[in-house]
């Protein structure tokens, strides 16, 4: 059996702000929220495994998305979200009056599941009810007459978005060299080492942390081996992006 076979690896989300680990993940498509209104990044390619909640606003010379941000953050916040999220689509009236109070929310456009539904009704009742939000007065009309779309196909229409996309993992190169350290001495010896991984796949040898080791000189190796690494980058909505994991390095 080769050292390469010999080591086996696990990634893990590990947590921006105190660097520790925080839980496990396989190297597949993992769905995780994410809330970014419209990106101008020419990589943004949305793909079947990612959900957009919208609004849309029937009258198109309207596009104050500033105005409409927070609100649709109200909703976003008022939706019990369960990942992943089913292939569900349905449209929730919003009328908005001059005054910041809102007619009654109801389903205009459903997806025939009745909890779906209701949460999504709910969401948008709750983002209304206790929160005036009243008209901007550069627009002519004194009431906004919008639909939230949950899980809509047409983004294009939407002045803000709220997704809920897979975030794909970085995946090493099968020609990363392995550490340099004597086969016959790897049984029971493990090491866990995080470090970023940057937009272009390289490692961030200054984000190398040794988590845990059970052997000072396995983990020297590893120290010195992980600069040479490459991966295909982790990638969210067709975009490169740097991602900190967990990688353990396992003797057998």
């Amino acid at each position: 059996m080769t050292s390469a076979a010999r080591s086996r690896a696990t990634l893990c989300s590990v947590s921006a702000l105190a660097a520790l680990v925080v839980a496990c993940i396989r190297p597949v498509s993992v769905p995780m929220a994410s809330v970014p209104a419209k990106t101008a990044l020419d990589c943004f390619v949305p793909s079947e495994d990612d959900y957009a909640v919208n609004i849309v606003v029937r009258d198109t010379s309207f596009r104050d998305s500033t105005w409409l941000r927070p609100i649709l953050g109200e909703i976003a916040r008022n939706w019990p979200v369960t990942l992943p999220l089913p292939k569900l689509s349905a449209d929730v009236s919003l009328q908005l009056l001059r005054d910041g109070r809102a007619l009654e929310p109801r389903i205009v456009r459903p997806s025939h599941v009745r909890d779906f539904d209701r949460r999504a009704l709910d969401a948008v009742k709750a983002a209304v009810s206790d929160t005036l939000w009243p008209i901007p007065t550069r627009y002519k009309h004194d009431t906004v007459d919008a639909l939230v779309r949950f899980g809509a196909q047409d983004i294009d229409r939407a002045i803000v978005q709220t997704w809920y996309s897979v975030i794909k993992p970085p995946r090493p190169s099968r020609d990363n060299p392995q550490p340099d350290y004597p086969p016959d001495k790897r049984a029971g010896q493990q090491v866990i080492a995080g470090f970023t991984v940057d937009s272009l796949g390289t490692v961030d040898s200054t984000s190398i942390v040794i988590l845990s080791s059970t052997d000072e000189d396995y983990a020297a190796a590893v120290l010195a081996v992980l600069p040479r690494w490459r991966f295909s980058p982790s990638t969210v909505r067709g975009c490169r992006v740097a991602r900190t994991i967990k990688w353990e390095f396992t003797g057998k």
